[in-house]
């Protein structure tokens, strides 16, 4: 009896072992669109990548998410099950009954892979496999996207699309460029301005000579005139963030 008591907790536990390591694998397919031998092959190459830079991945192909807001269903799956990184965390999630996709960062993973430049990235990275029904394609240069934009980050101490030390903006630059030839065209003027001693005259009636016209009536008519009201705002400011809780990512359509 002890035996098959023991038996029977033995089993249990080791049922229990095995439920915990499939619902943090990083790949799930519950729209069943992957060869099993491609999920363990996007596994192993997340585990390496995960542990070249103490980050977490997640790529999940669902058939629904029940008609959740896809941005909330996202960051909830990520608070979930990979927000453990010690450098942080980031999923892509894939719904196919809207055909929709959103990737969600947490607060230390949107320092490195930015909302303005670093998701951009990851879109063009996989967003015409998607597309194409090439689910596999799509989910592995997601990760190497990933990989990608971490090394970049680790090389060059600024996350892709941020300026290094001493990089200048070449907008910053054009507009300087800019303003100093207006301020030269400005100074010459005025120079040459200078050197002569005939003076553009500042009003209309500088031009007449004095006692020759006697102004009767002084009146400025308007031809036309468009008055434009607009609300005042009520000051408040909108949050920012990927559904707030410090959440960064971005989404689309395929």
């Amino acid at each position: 009896m002890l035996k098959k008591f023991l038996g029977l907790l033995a089993l249990i536990v080791a049922l229990n072992f095995s439920v915990a390591n499939a619902a943090i694998q990083p790949v799930t397919d519950r729209a069943k669109l992957l060869k099993p031998t491609e999920i363990e092959l996007l596994n192993q190459r997340i585990r390496n990548i995960e542990q070249a830079h103490k980050i977490k991945i997640g790529v999940t192909f669902v058939k629904t998410v029940g008609g959740r807001d896809m941005v909330t269903a996202s960051n909830d799956f990520l608070d979930k099950n990979f927000a453990n990184g010690a450098n942080g965390g980031i999923i892509l999630l894939v719904a196919m009954d809207e055909r929709k996709y959103e990737m969600s960062t947490d607060r230390r993973m949107r320092e490195i892979i930015t909302d303005y430049d670093g998701i951009p990235f990851l879109k063009d990275k996989f967003q015409s496999d998607l597309s194409a029904g090439n689910y596999y394609n799509a989910a592995n240069n997601f990760v190497n996207g990933v990989d990608e934009l971490l090394t970049y980050y680790e090389t060059n101490g600024v996350a892709y699309g941020e300026l290094k030390p001493g990089e200048i903006d070449p907008i910053v630059a054009f507009v300087a460029f800019v303003t100093a030839i207006v301020l030269s065209v400005i100074i010459r003027s005025i120079l040459i301005s200078s050197m002569s001693n005939i003076h553009h005259a500042m009003v209309a009636l500088d031009y007449l000579q004095k006692k020759t016209v006697k102004l009767t009536e002084d009146r400025d008519t308007f031809l036309f005139m468009t008055v434009k009201r607009r609300p005042r705002s009520s000051g408040g400011k909108s949050g920012g963030g990927h559904g707030g809780g410090g959440h960064g990512g971005g989404g689309g359509s395929f």
